[in-house]
């Protein structure tokens, strides 16, 4: 369709057209995921516009296809005794091994990351 776009940024109003355009752009770095605690599907990762510093998020279900496998529904662990913490920092992408809706969508942050390696 005409006029269809993935992304456009806020800022300066670039569009990419397609998932690959935006996640493939040299200019688009992967800053972190934002967990909606209780609300996985609100779930976004953070990307820095690098060409004019602005940052802009894309909900994760719209990038979960990218895992190779089937995004498995389960529980919510975000704050419960249960939970690493390692969605409540910046500092790191480390992996979270719990069976945690949001510990997938870690692994889709990370995932992006390897694909934008050397950023």
């Amino acid at each position: 369709m005409v006029g269809e776009k993935f992304k456009q940024c806020g800022a300066c109003k670039k569009i990419w057209k397609t998932v690959d355009d935006f996640i493939y752009d040299t200019d688009v770095k992967v800053l972190w995921l934002q967990v909606i605690p209780g609300h996985p599907d609100a779930n976004c990762i953070i990307f820095e516009h690098k060409t004019c510093g602005s940052t802009t998020s894309v909900l994760t279900p719209k990038l979960r296809h990218l895992l190779e496998r089937e995004f498995e529904d389960m529980e919510d662990l975000y704050g419960t005794e249960e939970c690493n913490n390692h969605c409540n920092t910046r500092d790191t992408m480390a992996a979270c091994e719990k069976k945690c809706v949001n510990a997938q969508d870690r692994e889709l942050a990370r995932l992006l990351v390897s694909l934008k390696w050397g950023d």
